[in-house]
């Protein structure tokens, strides 16, 4: 069983970054553009969020409150927020606004991360639901960014 979680606290997210491989692949030409300005928008929003977030607040990381040995070998620095559930669910969000089936697998996925980076103790469930909803207000703004930014882009030259 650790093998198992092992795996999905390490490696799942690489699974989540193929469906938004997959999910860009399979838009038009025209919202492949937009896709990829909205994830890089959101991307850049989440991150900026998540480090205003780090300093703002301090979680121990649960092998060192708790006194156990982690699943997976690991800095005992701030957990808060964890970085795997921000990018799974910054990827996860966006594509949703995308492509909402490729994004339903991926939601699954990024609960399976965040719940394995937990029983591997190097998250707490705060943690966890903090990088999940600095994900999400990511992507949010970074959707709407690209929205602001690509129908600028059509008043001033007629295209995109």
């Amino acid at each position: 069983m650790d093998d198992l979680i092992i795996f999905c606290a390490k490696y799942l997210l690489f699974v989540v970054a193929l469906g938004w491989v997959v999910a860009w692949v399979r838009v038009s030409k025209h919202g492949k553009k937009q896709f990829l300005v909205a994830t890089i928008f959101a991307g850049i929003v989440a991150l900026a969020l998540s480090r205003v977030a780090s300093h703002l607040y301090f979680d121990p990381r649960p092998f060192v409150t708790e006194h156990v040995k982690p699943l997976i070998s690991h800095v005992a620095d701030n957990g808060f927020p964890s970085d795997h559930a921000l990018l799974t669910m910054t990827l996860t969000a966006i594509t949703y606004l995308f492509s909402k089936k490729i994004a339903g697998g991926m939601f699954v996925l990024t609960v399976l991360v965040g719940v394995a980076r937990v029983l591997a103790k190097v998250h707490s469930p705060l943690d966890i639901a903090g990088g999940w909803l600095l994900g999400v207000i990511g992507a949010i703004v970074g959707f709407y960014a690209m929205r602001y930014v690509f129908s600028r882009y059509r008043k001033t030259d007629g295209s995109v």
